[in-house]
């Protein structure tokens, strides 16, 4: 479980000691029985359905997590070109980038909106949090992007640069009990369970806003688990949080005591923004309505982790990548990452290696899909039963407020300082249609909404006692970027497409030409990064040029050949699982109504019509 992962601040986990037996075996808890703070209200059926476990074969029939090995704490960034030429190392190189960063402040000229909902921006932060860990945090130095930096050296950046994460799409950011976790960790992984009902995971519910809520879902449960609701119930103390290491304990507790709203999840950074924090809440309800079905703990977590891989390949890919990438890399299986995998074998299996040059680059192209604002719900955006009046929408900046760092900060709610108000709860048909305004993804381009050119959810680091105060937080979300990949040492996109091209894997991959990388900003071309151009820019410029409605060819393979090949080279997911002889898919699981998108999955919890 990772405590501290918000922007700006460093990750925090306490010792490692060995993971306890599992408190609840598979078939043990209440099946059938209601749950106050987890059940919809309605009466769940079994629908036609198999149990999971009856029907997969072999070594994939399970990934449970306490059968991993535990002889490496972290998982493996990796170069996939460990020899392709990066940036011009140069202060005109360092100053391009800067004025780069300033340039992509600007809005999108003409329609920026995409044929994308908006959902998809929020599943795939999700998807980042769930693989990925630390590339922007100081380690060593090597994140260090303010002043005059230079390109580290690759070895050092592979050697001292880990991911906390495993690197696979298991989800073990929703469950929060990997291995290698200190006690209060795997304390708290425990109360995520619901004490009675053991199968299940335990949700929040939602305080009184005095102004009602929307009415999906038709139950309270609507908000995550919180600190405040276990210190009241005594599971955990005042004097146990005292007694935590202080690098821990300020997590949890800070000038005005317990952080009450502090989000008791996988990981932190779920409950950063409100939308991923309704999407974590979503992921919750789908487990425990796998539970309401009739299986234990194991089962209904294989099938979560099932769709959502599923969910992942078959719906995120094809939605945000080309098309014909997306179909080439599913039905080769993705060798690219295999190539990269047998280059880079993990010492743990579960632990897959990470190629840099998508966590640091390629997966960033949702920066560009963020919008400023929201129509998020009746009372914060397009009014109801017909209406084209347009209410206040949610803003960026209240996304941040509504949640555990934001202190939910309505002075409606009954205890303002713990649970999240009825009035914010997401309405999901809002973000599943691309429709306008406000109802649809930005563009993939080359140019970020307003407010994450000054990100207000980023705080200054705190001066050590007698050191003098450290340099403030940069808060330019596109300087951050660029300087960071400059600074870890990334590729340049021309020399990545030569390697990959190199390969023959696949169908060659164009390449913009520097007429078309520059276009508008001659200053690339003069510091040479029209022919040099960094990745994350690329990615974005890339798509920009073929509409901004998904990724170019290039950042189609960075991102369809990495998460396909997580899926694929792991024997426990759900491509290596076989129902009589098939491939395990959403259809076979519930044939009549399969959980085949996330709307689909929404309906399926309850949370859309």
């Amino acid at each position: 479980m990772l405590f501290s992962l918000s922007h700006g601040t460093r990750i925090v986990q306490d010792a490692a000691v060995p993971h306890p037996a599992d408190p609840a075996p598979r078939g043990a808890g209440l099946r059938g029985r209601t749950a106050v703070l987890e059940n919809p209200a309605v009466t769940m059926t079994r629908l036609d359905l198999r149990p999971l476990v009856a029907v997969m074969d072999g070594a994939a029939r399970t990934r449970s997590v306490h059968a991993r090995s535990m002889e490496t704490a972290a998982g493996a960034f990796r170069y996939l070109f460990r020899d392709a030429p990066g940036l011009p190392e140069s202060a005109e190189t360092l100053a391009a980038l800067d004025q780069l960063a300033e340039s992509m402040a600007t809005e999108t000229p003409g329609d920026g909106d995409a044929a994308i909902p908006p959902i998809y921006t929020y599943f795939g932060q999700f998807i980042d949090h769930d693989i990925t860990a630390n590339t922007d945090r100081e380690v060593s130095g090597l994140s260090e992007i303010r002043g005059d930096i230079a390109p580290a050296d690759r070895t050092r950046v592979e050697q001292e640069l880990d991911n906390l994460r495993d690197g696979s799409l298991g989800l073990d950011s929703l469950y929060g009990d990997s291995p290698d976790q200190g006690d209060f960790a795997l304390k708290l992984a425990r109360l995520m369970r619901h004490p009675t009902f053991t199968d299940k995971m335990r949700l929040g519910v939602t305080a009184d806003s005095g102004g009602g809520r929307p009415p999906l879902p038709a139950d309270p449960a609507a908000d995550l688990l919180r600190l405040g609701f276990l210190m009241d119930r005594g599971d955990i103390t005042q004097a146990e949080l005292d007694a935590l290491d202080p690098a821990l304990r300020e997590n949890f507790v800070n000038e005005n005591g317990p952080i009450r709203t502090r989000a008791i999840i996988g990981d932190g950074r779920n409950d950063e923004n409100l939308l991923v924090a309704q999407l974590h809440v979503a992921f919750l309800r789908l487990h425990n309505r796998f539970v309401d079905l009739g299986n234990g703990f194991q089962g209904a977590r294989d099938l979560t982790r099932f769709h959502y891989q599923w969910l992942v390949l078959n719906d995120f890919l094809p939605t945000i990548c080309a098309n014909d990438v997306v179909d080439e890399v599913l039905a080769t299986g993705a060798p690219l990452y295999a190539e990269f995998l047998a280059a880079n074998p993990p010492a743990d299996p579960v632990k897959m290696p990470m190629p840099l040059e998508f966590s640091v680059a390629g997966f960033r192209f949702g920066h560009s899909m963020v919008r400023g604002g929201y129509d998020h719900n009746r009372f914060f955006g397009r009014a109801v039963a017909g209406s084209a009046q347009l209410l206040p929408f949610a803003t960026f900046t209240q996304l941040f407020e509504f949640t555990g760092s934001g202190g939910m900060p309505s002075p409606l709610t009954a205890d303002p300082k713990t649970s999240l108000p009825g009035n914010w709860v997401i309405e999901w048909e809002r973000f599943v249609h691309a429709e306008t305004p406000l109802r649809s993804a930005r563009r993939i381009d080359t140019h970020l909404a307003p407010p994450l050119d000054d990100m207000i959810n980023q705080r200054d680091p705190e001066p050590e006692p007698g050191q003098p105060a450290p340099a403030p937080v940069m808060k330019r979300l596109a300087m951050r970027n660029l300087r960071r990949g400059y600074r870890l040492n990334m590729p340049s996109a021309q020399s990545l497409i030569a390697a990959i091209n190199a390969t023959g894997l696949y169908r060659p991959i164009p390449v913009l030409t520097p007429a078309q990388v520059a276009e508008g900003r001659d200053f690339l071309t003069a510091a040479g990064l029209d022919a040099a151009t960094p990745l994350w820019f690329y990615v974005l410029r890339e798509a920009e040029a073929v509409g901004g409605h998904h990724l170019g060819a290039l950042g189609s393979h960075l991102v369809a050949n990495t998460l396909t090949g997580l899926v694929v080279n792991d024997p426990a997911s759900y491509w290596n699982a076989r129902i009589d002889g098939h491939r395990w898919s959403p259809h076979l699981f519930r044939p009549s109504e399969p959980i085949d998108s996330l709307k689909a999955m929404l309906r399926f919890t309850g949370l859309l019509t």
